[in-house]
Order: C-alpha cells, then sequence, then structure tokens
C-alpha cells in the first residue's frame, strides 16, 4: 500500500488509530517507530500502547522530533559532513545567527565555507550540539551527501513509521519527510490535524508553512489521503461550535458520544455566563478552566484555581470547560466572522478550536456583562441541580 496522510480532528481516535496498527505490524513480526513532537504526546503513545497490547514492546519505539532526527538521520552518517560526534542538541525558538533585536547575522554563520558545510551554521561553537532549529535542514543535507544512506538504514530497522502531529511540521522537516518516501514508499502514516496547528518546529519562512501546502505537498508526494472526522469525546453540539471555526475546509464533524450520562445530564452544552457567575458557576460545576494566557481572569477566578493555557490543554479532555478567552474570540462567538481575516498565521483561530474540543459535555465561556447580549450562545440562567448549593 502506499505511504498514508490521515487528518485526525480533535477526539477523532488518532492515538488508539496509532496504536491499532502498530500492534498489527509488531503480531507479524515487524516493528514500529511513532515520532511526533510534545513530550506529553510521547507519554500518551506509551501509556496508550501498553493499556492495549497488555505490556511494553521493543518493537514499539516512540521518540521525539528532534532524538529522532539526531539519533536516526544525522549522527548515523554525520561524517559526510562534520568528524566530530554530535552529542546532543541545544533547543533553538529563534534563528540562532541573529543578533538580538536585529535582521543581522553575527559573522562567520553563513551554512557554507567554499563547498563544505559550515559547522557553526549547524552547531555550537564547542562544535557538538546540533541547533533544533536546523536539525531537520542538517538531516536534509546528510541525506543528499550519503545518497539518502539514513533513509535505507531505517527502512532495515523499522517496517512501519508514523509522524504524528504533523500539523506542527513547517519547512525542512517536509523535505525530510520526501527523502524518507523515496526509499519507504509504502511504510509511512503521517498523521495530523491542521486546525490544531499552535507549535511550530522551527523558524524561519522556507515552505510549505500554510495548512493548504502542506496538504498539497502530502498530495505532490503521492501520499494516500485518508479522513478521522468522528469525534469521540465530544457531544454533537460541541463538534457543531467547533466546525465553525474553520468553515467548508473540513469534513463535518460526526459525534460518536452517544449518550450523555446521567450524571452531567442536568448541565450540557455550549454556554455563556457573566464574571459575576464564574464562582457560583465554579463551586456548582467544578469545569476545567482553560484561559489565552496565565494572567487572564485574575479579576474572578480563585488565585490557587488550577488552570491551562490553550496551548498547554492540546490533546487532553475533560467533562466541562469554563473558557476565559481574548476579545477576539467572543467577538467571532457574538457573530463577527472576520475577526480572524487580518491575522498572519492561524494561531488565534486554532487555539479557539483546540479550546472548544477539550470539552466533553459541557463549554462556557466567559463574556463581559457589555457583550453577553450580543452573544449567539445562551447565557447561563443560575439556575442550580438539586443538591448544589451557591458559593459562600
Amino acid at each position: 500500500m502506499a505511504n498514508e496522510f490521515w487528518i485526525a480532528g480533535a477526539g477523532s481516535g488518532k492515538t488508539h488509530k496509532i496504536i491499532e496498527d502498530a500492534i498489527e505490524v509488531i503480531k507479524a513480526g515487524g516493528r514500529v517507530l511513532v515520532v511526533t513532537y510534545t513530550t506529553s504526546n510521547q507519554a500518551e503513545l506509551r501509556s496508550r500502547f501498553v493499556e492495549v497490547y497488555g505490556s511494553s514492546s521493543d518493537d514499539f519505539v516512540v521518540k521525539g522530533l528532534f532524538t529522532f532526527y539526531l539519533e536516526d538521520l544525522v549522527r548515523p552518517y554525520q561524517n559526510v559532513v562534520f568528524s566530530e560526534r554530535i552529542a546532543t542538541t541545544m533547543f533553538t525558538e529563534q534563528n540562532p545567527h541573529l543578533r538580538p533585536g536585529t535582521k543581522s547575522w553575527y559573522p562567520n554563520r553563513g551554512e557554507k565555507i567554499g563547498s563544505d558545510l559550515n559547522p557553526l551554521h549547524y552547531l555550537t561553537s564547542c562544535k557538538t550540539k546540533a541547533y533544533t532549529g536546523l536539525l531537520a535542514k542538517l538531516a536534509s543535507r546528510i541525506a543528499t551527501a550519503s545518497r539518502n544512506s539514513p533513509a535505507k538504514r531505517l527502512k532495515d530497522i523499522y517496517q512501519r513509521v508514523f509522524f504524528d502531529e504533523v500539523q506542527d511540521l513547517v519547512g525542512w522537516d517536509y523535505d525530510v519527510i520526501k527523502s524518507l518516501s523515496k526509499v519507504m514508499p509504502d511504510s509511512i502514516c503521517c498523521v495530523g490535524d491542521f486546525r490544531q496547528t499552535i507549535y511550530t518546529t522551527t523558524f524561519g519562512h522556507k515552505a510549505p508553512q500554510a495548512p493548504l501546502e502542506k496538504i498539497q505537498y502530502f498530495q505532490s508526494l503521492k501520499f494516500e489521503p485518508r479522513s478521522l472526522p468522528k469525534n469521540r469525546r465530544c457531544i454533537q453540539e460541541i463538534c457543531d461550535l467547533s466546525d465553525t471555526i474553520h468553515p467548508g475546509l473540513y469534513e463535518k464533524t460526526k459525534s460518536e458520544v452517544e449518550r450523555v450520562p446521567d450524571e452531567v445530564s442536568h448541565h450540557y452544552g455550549a454556554f455563556v455566563i457573566k464574571p459575576s457567575q464564574v464562582s457560583d458557576y465554579l463551586a456548582t460545576f467544578k469545569p476545567q478552566v482553560l484561559r489565552w494566557s496565565s494572567s487572564m481572569g485574575k479579576g474572578y477566578l480563585p488565585p490557587n484555581l488550577s488552570c491551562h493555557t490553550f496551548g498547554s490543554s492540546k490533546g487532553l479532555g475533560f467533562d466541562r470547560v469554563l473558557i476565559v478567552s481574548p476579545e477576539k474570540h467572543l467577538k467571532y462567538l457574538g457573530g463577527d466572522d472576520t475577526v480572524f481575516d487580518k491575522d498572519k498565521t492561524d494561531e488565534s483561530r486554532n487555539k479557539l478550536y483546540v479550546a472548544i474540543t477539550r470539552a466533553r459535555y459541557s463549554l462556557t465561556f466567559v463574556v463581559e456583562e457589555a457583550l453577553i447580549d450580543k452573544m449567539q450562545l445562551p447565557v447561563w440562567d443560575g439556575i442550580l441541580p438539586v443538591g448544589c448549593g451557591a458559593a459562600v
């Protein structure tokens, strides 16, 4: 079969699908590698595998993206470019060659010295640490110089390779996938959801960057497209709200939640509340609070309350969610479909999607009283279920 690209929506069970496919390969005598970006997802994959398979297995290998680049694509063949062993990585969110606050480079940091690669472009001054933001580029250069030897080695070790969270990949990451696919035309599976792109693996402006560019890139590599549009986490009302965030770009989400459990049936769906109602709402329903940033909601949230930011909530699910959003999101919920039009990236739109899709049964936004009449969601009526009392 051809290499595959799955668009897996929030709550679609992509982790379960990866585990099931991996177990099938392992039972047939093969070995599986799963590459993913976030450490939380690495831990989730390992624990879920043990849960389903019944034990750990040396044939199920999970690696972080940068660890994979270093251990499997760079270090085994680094001698074609650099002789001194690259021991580890140096994490870089920004271009390490730029002088702070400027667009000018430090001297002697260009990619090449004559026809040779410059170690100071890819490595720290000690030449034993590779900049994470340039690892994919270095891996691509080594692949070219070694006639794609890293990909051939990988094919000998693993029968199936999964790249999870590919929505976070950009630029040179896709060059890496291209070089691997040339040698492994039927054993790579890339999984992601571009509605949930809130991280990027590196800096720079090399294409592909935008979601459509990435989808087209997979098409150019002849990856077979697949879709996982079902949501096993959220009720349909929450799925419908999440579908409005990226209108017309993805299949309509179908909830697989067949019934709302009795213990939460007294309050489910999507709502808004005023800041003055937050104390009662927290005491009554005990929702998980999500907020755009850790500085938001301080005027009405208890100081010691455990909260997630939108970004840190990615990959998690909660029965009830209370959201503290920026004004842009509230304007969107009030019917202004143009609020994201001038954004340079989809970060704000995507973080709203992520926040909404964390909720299984109830989802409530905190809205200032001056805006609440403009909301298209119902206002919580403040009625408490039998047996519940307001916060004192």
